[in-house]
């Protein structure tokens, strides 16, 4: 399911980098180091936890993908994986996202 409205449910696909059949990778448009992406459901769900099993499945796999992926191109030292679930906790687009942060 899509939100009309919804930034991550409308990106183009020009900007997407991997895939797979629930989820996509994207570089993060304010990074906070070389190499920052996120990981996004297809479909469209505001909290992390109210994902399925099987979206969660797939996005953690993708996040793996990710990983692997950055450590070929960027080599980076280690990661902060960050998920910010609600507008409490800093989530600014209502649409889960994982932040896969290289750290040099």
């Amino acid at each position: 399911m899509k939100e009309k409205d919804c930034v991550f449910c409308n990106i183009g696909s020009d900007k997407i980098i991997l895939k797979n059949e629930k989820a996509y990778a994207i570089p993060d448009k304010y990074p906070h180091s070389k190499g920052h992406l996120l990981i996004i459901p297809f479909d469209h769900a505001e909290d992390f936890f109210e994902l399925s099993k099987e979206d969660r499945d797939s996005i953690i796999g993708l996040l793996c993908e990710a990983k692997k992926f950055t450590d070929e191109k960027y080599k980076p030292a280690a990661y902060n994986v960050v998920i910010n679930n609600g507008k409490s906790a800093g989530q600014v687009i209502s649409h889960t996202h994982i932040h896969l942060i290289p750290r040099y």
